[in-house]
């Protein structure tokens, strides 16, 4: 394999304050043991203080658009996730640096674009692109503004990794990876739906621009939401605050179904706003819970200076003992929970996007 194929010698950021270089072996091995580690070997998001500071954004008061949001809640489905997952998890792997890794990347990117051409309007614009990386799988960006919009509204981010990664051969080891994240990247693409399907873009008072991201590499060491974080800052853009949702789809066996969010590398304000959220619009409990260094995508927007936040299927120590195997398929995936996962991000969607 070549160079681009195989990085030798990475620098990778495993605790706050420090990097290391690591062979190919080495990374693979805290790959098997769950170890949570941040590639920053290309630098994407240093020496970012040359560029304009971020300006500070705080959450709403309180939940104010229920009106909105409730009417939409009920177009989540269940089956549709189900459709799109079992599909989704059919490729051998979604490696990034992996042939069928590209091909589920276009083919995701397939899917988001039917479903933004099902649902045109006068009063809003849609577009979708690949986000191209120096390895095969590119990083898949949907946006959706007001016709009217204010060039200058931040964005609402909602976020997924769209990569999977057999512990022991990520290039050719069949990687389903239906939890993780394809859980992640059909709930995200369910509140989409929904959201276009009810027609609430139509309305008066929504000002900002929504963004949905399927990240590539996440498995690599959050490589491709790097380079599109950093390319969000080094243009400047305005982003409200970024939701990554990663895991939606394990309810660990006796145990209360809850939505964990997390504590660690995520605004506190934000994440705090997400848990009301959960509690109105996902009919569970919302848990605290700490997931470690560069655990998922959130890290590379907080490393950016942008407000990140950050939710789970469960408390950490409960998670899908299914990940990074072949037996991380949709046998082991509770799409009701994950319909509340969706629910919630229609919610920080609407609530943030509407004035």
């Amino acid at each position: 394999m070549t160079e681009q194929q195989v990085r030798n010698n990475i620098c990778i950021a495993v605790p706050r304050t420090s990097s290391h270089r690591l062979c190919i072996s080495q990374i693979l091995e805290l790959i098997r043991g769950k170890k949570h580690f941040m590639d920053v070997t290309d630098g994407d998001l240093d020496n970012l203080d040359s560029f304009a500071p971020v300006p500070l954004m705080s959450p709403p008061a309180g939940v104010t658009h229920q009106v909105l949001v409730e009417p939409i809640l009920s177009n989540v489905s269940e089956s549709s996730m189900e459709s799109f997952l079992t599909e989704f998890s059919s490729f051998r792997t979604r490696y990034y640096q992996s042939q069928s890794g590209k091909e589920s990347g276009d083919w995701l990117f397939a899917q988001v674009k039917a479903l933004l051409n099902r649902y045109p309007s006068d009063r809003y614009k849609t577009s979708v692109r690949q986000f191209k990386h120096s390895f095969p799988q590119s990083s898949v960006i949907a946006r959706i503004e007001p016709v009217s919009a204010d060039a200058n509204a931040p964005i609402v981010i909602v976020g997924a990794h769209q990569d999977s990664v057999n512990q022991w051969n990520p290039w050719f080891g069949r990687s389903p990876g239906a939890d993780d994240d394809g859980s992640g990247t059909a709930t995200i693409l369910e509140s989409l739906s929904a959201i276009l399907e009810s027609g609430v873009l139509n309305s008066e008072g929504w000002t900002k621009p929504i963004e949905y991201h399927w990240y590539a590499a996440e498995e690599g060491g959050l490589l491709g939401s790097q380079k599109v974080a950093a390319d969000y800052r080094e243009r400047g853009a305005k982003v409200y605050a970024m939701w990554q949702c990663d895991m939606t789809g394990y309810q660990p066996p006796n145990l209360a179904e809850v939505i964990g969010v997390s504590t660690d590398f995520v605004d506190p304000p934000f994440s705090k706003y997400v848990k009301l959220l959960v509690e109105t619009y996902g009919g569970v409990k919302a848990v605290d819970t700490k997931c470690g260094y560069g655990c998922s995508d959130h890290a590379s927007w907080y490393k950016a200076g942008y407000p990140a936040v950050f939710t789970f299927e469960a408390l950490f120590e409960n998670s899908s003992p299914y990940i990074h195997t072949s037996n991380d398929d949709v046998s082991h995936i509770s799409f009701s929970h994950m319909a509340k996962f969706a629910k919630v991000i229609v919610g920080w969607t609407i609530e943030l996007s509407f004035d």
